[in-house]
């Protein structure tokens, strides 16, 4: 700080306030959010269960949570007997009978088994993609090296590439482009990820902060 300089109260305590705000919303936020997932869970889960337990569901946040998992929880390892898979086979078959339902079961039950999967390959590989328009290029992640299916009357080997919006990755674009096409990135998927969300503006403190 320059000794030189006349002490300026009123930029001290903007800058003061500023940082305060800048340590202190990420935490409330963050808390905020928690708070509405567990109560959305809480008010689902209560009404679904016996008359005797609401009442304490009610009284104590997070119950219904803790509940809803330990539900979740029960229904995977009764599916992994044999009674279990039957039920499960017979719900999918009776699913897929109906025109409209067997679409939006089948699309839903591809993505979050590709989610839950142990052993899932989809977000493995970050790239740059030339998008929307050549010469500028958007982040990217191979989702699916094996779309023979999608693209056989190209008459191309092409990679699925989904192209997540910023600052909510949850939306964004499937293009099918060429392997050569792509520069691939030498962070992963997860630092990738966080430069979407927070519109680039986490790069050399990351980089800088990760050991050689």
């Amino acid at each position: 700080m320059d000794s030189n300089r006349p002490f300026n109260f009123l930029a001290w305590l903007r800058n003061s306030f500023l940082a305060g705000v800048a340590l202190v919303l990420p935490f409330l936020v963050t808390g905020w959010l928690i708070w509405l997932v567990v109560s959305f869970i809480d008010n689902n889960v209560t009404p679904v269960l016996p008359a005797g337990l609401q009442p304490f569901v009610e009284r104590i946040p997070g119950a219904g949570v803790i509940i809803g998992l330990a539900t979740l929880t029960l229904v995977g390892a009764l599916a992994g007997n044999l009674f279990g898979r039957w039920i499960v086979n017979a719900a999918d078959q009776f699913i897929g009978s109906l025109p409209v339902a067997r679409t939006i079961y089948g699309g839903a039950k591809q993505v979050f088994k590709q989610v839950a999967a142990p052993e899932r390959t989809s977000f493995k590989e970050a790239v740059l993609v030339e998008f929307p328009k050549p010469g500028s290029w958007a982040i990217g992640f191979v989702t699916n090296d094996d779309t023979t299916d999608i693209v056989h009357d190209v008459g191309e080997n092409l990679v699925a590439v989904y192209v997540p919006h910023t600052p909510i990755p949850t939306s964004g674009f499937l293009l099918y482009v060429r392997r050569a096409e792509l520069k691939p990135l030498s962070i992963a998927p997860e630092q990738a990820l966080k430069r979407v969300i927070s519109l680039g503006l986490i790069s050399d403190e990351e980089k800088a902060a990760t050991p050689p």
